[in-house]
């Protein structure tokens, strides 16, 4: 019964050991929907995010980590909330079981940096100078703190 633990366990440990990691550090906007009563969606506003999004992919397992703020306008470009949020999740192909959690927090004041102020249609990505990414990567951090 020992060995099969130890055993078991070093290959769980085994398998989430170092994996490829990719970050994604983004400033985007895109209109947002809602379902109405005939089941049709329709357009409600947009919102505006700075997020973090980092990836981790190993042999048998993938990870996955997004920090973000989400700034919230209706139609007539009216702004209505903000939440920041951290999401982590993964699934380990030995287990097959996936996890993961989300904090979140809502603020009333617009809190995201580096995006125009324009009403958007559809999805609009903005293409970020390295400064920029170090700006945007620091004041989303900053706001983890709030969590």
């Amino acid at each position: 019964m020992k060995w099969s633990l130890i055993t078991a366990v070093f290959v769980l440990l085994s398998a989430c050991g170092d994996g490829v990691k990719v970050e994604h550090i983004e400033a985007f906007a895109m209109e947002t929907s809602e379902e109405n009563e005939e089941g049709i969606y329709e357009r409600t506003g947009y919102l505006k995010s700075n997020s973090i999004s980092i990836i981790v992919e190993g042999k048998n397992f993938i990870k996955s980590e997004i920090k973000s703020i989400e700034d919230f306008y209706d139609k007539d470009g009216n702004y209505m909330k903000t939440e920041i949020k951290h999401s982590k999740g993964g699934i380990t192909q030995i287990t097959e079981v996936e996890n993961g959690n989300t904090l979140k927090k809502e603020l009333l004041e617009p809190s995201t940096i580096l995006i125009p102020d324009e009403n958007i249609v559809h999805v609009q990505r903005y293409e970020l100078s390295d400064d920029e990414k170090k700006q945007l990567k620091e004041h989303v951090l900053s706001f983890m703190k709030k969590l």
